[in-house]
């Protein structure tokens, strides 16, 4: 079992209305995976930073700081960054910088993949980017997601309007999310801090 390290989240935004049945970790492959996968990977006390999407619930949440954080030095055993960084834009490295700061043993960040794949939906979700493997040189990099490449191209392309997908398609992704290829639509970033 995880320990939260703080009772109450801090100052999460509240999701409007359109997201809420998107981000319903219960029934999203999506979240269901990340939630999986991510909480896997946490030693110790966690942060969740930029939670928008609540998607650690055994972390303290916050919502608010980035590029800089109200915390000492190696604060948190694992600092988790899941889809926050390409909301901030330029001051990316910045907030990597902050987040080894604030971390004690370790990094995880997920982002989008692929400038290629930019299209009309990161621009009304609020991304300024999207990443490659190669933006976290330091990091030990893999993707997430990689059948989703051509749903995200198609989409792009045919300016579709992004919806909910059947129980039985969104059950048939959640297991294809379990194996990796050298590609996807989420890039997932680790660092472990050296002692």
């Amino acid at each position: 079992m995880i320990q939260r390290t703080k009772k109450d989240n801090i100052s999460c935004a509240k999701m409007d209305k359109l997201n809420e049945e998107w981000l319903d970790h219960q029934i999203n492959f999506y979240f269901r995976y990340k939630r999986k996968l991510l909480e896997s990977m946490i030693e110790g006390t966690c942060i969740n930073v930029g939670c928008g999407s609540h998607l650690i619930e055994n972390a303290l949440n916050i919502d608010e700081g980035l590029p800089e954080l109200p915390y000492p030095d190696n604060s948190f055993d694992t600092v988790i960054c899941s889809d926050v960084l390409e909301h901030i834009g330029r001051h990316h490295r910045k907030a990597l910088a902050e987040l080894m700061r604030i971390a004690r043993k370790k990094v995880i960040i997920t982002v989008p993949a692929y400038r290629s794949l930019y299209g009309n939906y990161d621009r009304l979700v609020g991304h300024r980017r999207r990443y490659h493997a190669n933006d976290f040189p330091d990091y030990k990099t893999s993707y997430l997601f990689w059948f989703l490449v051509p749903v995200i191209y198609l989409r792009k392309v045919f300016n579709l309007k992004h919806k909910l997908l059947p129980k039985f398609i969104d059950d048939l992704f959640f297991v294809l999310s379990h194996l990796r290829l050298n590609f996807g639509t989420t890039v997932l970033a680790i660092k472990y801090k050296m002692p």
